[in-house]
């Protein structure tokens, strides 16, 4: 786990340092997500690549964290999550085909909570809808000539509302179909 922590965050410093930028043909790239979050990727390029805005939705703990302690209570299913961040992108060792990319957005999550009972009482879960800041940092590879690319991203959640401070970290990988030119 250290080492591929090492290895990520070595190739985020390399791809920020760099001064070119992404060149990007596309405008638009939608995909598929596996991890936390699990689901519908869609990516607005701006610019020339360099800038982006990802909007994920699927589920939100439904791979990990299914069952975790949360505000006098628990989870113990997944949800549906929204999520919006705004990117930075940059290529890798001025390859067209590796870049790098980092942001900051906004996630909002609707899931089951189940508050602790007494000994006795029945079983009772209510729905929540939170919301608070997400960051992302990830690595993706482009396949030369053709319009497909594989991505790892790794995130964290903090939770505003209801339960300030709730953190959740978030590690997805999947890939991308860039489609409208």
């Amino acid at each position: 786990m250290k080492k591929l922590l090492f290895a990520f965050t070595t190739l985020l410093t390399l791809g920020i340092s760099t001064d070119t930028f992404a060149q990007y043909d596309y405008n638009w790239a939608v995909g598929f997500r596996v991890g936390e979050p699990l689901g519908f990727n869609a990516r607005k390029y701006f610019q020339n690549g360099d800038k982006a805005f990802d909007i994920n939705i699927g589920t939100y703990g439904f791979i990990y964290n299914r069952a975790r302690r949360y505000n006098a209570g628990e989870y113990k299913t997944a949800g549906l999550m929204i999520q919006g961040v705004y990117l930075w992108q940059n290529e890798v060792l001025s390859k067209d085909w590796a870049h790098v990319y980092y942001g900051f957005g906004g996630q909002i999550n609707n899931r089951s909570h189940y508050a602790d009972i007494l000994i006795g009482q029945k079983i009772d879960h209510t729905k929540k809808i939170a919301l608070g800041p997400t960051g992302l940092a990830g690595f993706e590879l482009k396949i030369p000539n053709q319009p497909l690319g594989f991505f790892v991203d790794a995130g964290l959640y903090v939770e505003a509302l209801p339960s300030p401070f709730f953190i959740n970290p978030q590690i997805s990988g999947g890939l991308r179909l860039n489609v409208i030119k």
